[in-house]
């Protein structure tokens, strides 16, 4: 057997207790392992805390710039077409102008019993009332022809009524609306000829019994192709928050802007017909309402209405975030009729200066629950009416 000394013995102690100690060093304690976890827990939950806040700026963010973006398409939408508003009509006719019609003639501009029969004048607002959610309603019209609504003369009935002979029928086609004026006495049909050939005739689906024929000067009727005479609608759908746009001949709206849930519009008038210094702005109420409005009057306040009067429109569009915050994040206006306004501020009312009241608009969101726990935007312009401001020499 193998002798061990002394030494050998000691050595082998000294090498087990080494290995003793190495084994006790190695790992974590249970305490160490438990304040580890406490600090991993305390990271994680402030990494969580700005994690969530920065979330929440993000989205806050992020619905502010969608509502920007829904706003701002809805707003050019309707200053484009507004723009547009008139054209086509005859208005630099001296003898025989439009906005001198003792009222504007209505069209089956379809050729359709389905649809309503449309007028032949420039624009409307529909008020929509102060109720919660109401929103105005603008209507547009307008027409497509290249020559701009020239007027030709009517010189003698054609051989079949309601054939017309006229100077030219140049810029007119199968189908366009067509305007008779004699005067203030004004007509509207359709071209229903398919030829045109014979460029000294038309022929119209329905006559003018007031027509004045003979070579053209003062008396005389003038006939203008207005090519295809649009109507559009612009309005708030309510359920959906949707800026919508129908066309006269369309069965439903199509949608236009995502979040919009108010527009606002005002006419602005000027003093006379023949004067283009807007001096107020008027809601479309009482004389100003849609399909009130006259052309007799000399001169244009609130109370009295004359249609070419309206020079410019104003317009409101309010655009909401669809993140709803906790808190409320929206007041609502001053108001010193309403003890508790339920609504956002657009421009300001005016009473002193000018003398004339100018009125603000009423924008009540209050038929959406926590209405103020949303953001809004709102985009306002003015729009001339340059197609009436241009005939001003006309009235």
């Amino acid at each position: 057997m193998e002798q061990f000394s002394a030494n050998s013995l000691l050595d082998l102690d000294k090498s087990n207790q080494f290995k003793v100690k190495l084994i006790r060093q190695s790992g974590f304690s249970l305490v160490e392992l438990m304040v580890g976890l406490v600090i991993g827990l305390l990271a994680t939950m402030v990494i969580m805390q700005v994690y969530s806040a920065f979330e929440g700026q993000k989205r806050t963010t992020t619905g502010t710039a969608d509502a920007q973006t829904t706003g701002s398409v809805a707003l050019y939408s309707l200053q484009r077409e507004v723009q547009l508003a008139g054209y086509g009509l005859p208005l630099f006719d001296e003898q025989n102008s439009p906005l001198l019609c003792a009222a504007p003639p209505t069209v089956d501009h379809d050729n359709s019993a389905g649809t309503p029969n449309i007028r032949l004048d420039a624009l409307d607002i529909i008020d929509g009332g102060v109720a919660s959610g109401a929103s105005d309603i603008v209507v547009i019209r307008y027409g497509t022809s290249n020559s701009g609504g020239a007027p030709t003369c009517v010189t003698a009935n054609g051989a079949v009524q309601p054939e017309y002979d006229v100077n030219s029928n140049m810029g007119c086609a199968n189908g366009d609306v067509v305007m008779m004026i004699t005067g203030t006495n004004c007509f509207a049909t359709t071209v229903d000829d398919t030829d045109l050939a014979d460029t000294k005739k038309i022929t119209l689906k329905a006559s003018d019994l007031g027509v004045s024929r003979g070579v053209c000067g003062p008396g005389i009727t003038k006939l203008s192709c207005l090519g295809r005479w649009n109507e559009f609608t612009y309005q708030v759908d309510v359920a959906t928050s949707q800026l919508t746009r129908q066309a006269a001949n369309e069965a439903a709206p199509s949608p236009i802007a995502d979040g919009i849930v108010s527009i606002q519009a005002q006419y602005g008038i000027s003093i006379t017909p023949d004067n283009n210094q807007v001096i107020q702005w008027v809601d479309p109420v009482g004389a100003w309402a849609s399909g009130a409005i006259g052309n007799t009057s000399a001169n244009c306040d609130a109370g009295v209405a004359n249609r070419n009067c309206i020079k410019a429109v104003r317009i409101a569009v309010v655009a909401r975030n669809g993140l709803r915050e906790k808190d409320v994040v929206t007041t609502a206006c001053s108001s010193i009729i309403d003890a508790n306004p339920t609504g956002i501020c657009a421009w300001d009312a005016t009473s002193a200066v000018p003398t004339v009241v100018s009125p603000a608009p009423q924008i009540d969101l209050s038929n959406t629950a926590d209405w103020n726990h949303y953001r809004y935007s709102v985009y306002e312009t003015i729009i001339p009416l340059r197609n009436i401001i241009w005939a001003r020499g006309r009235l």
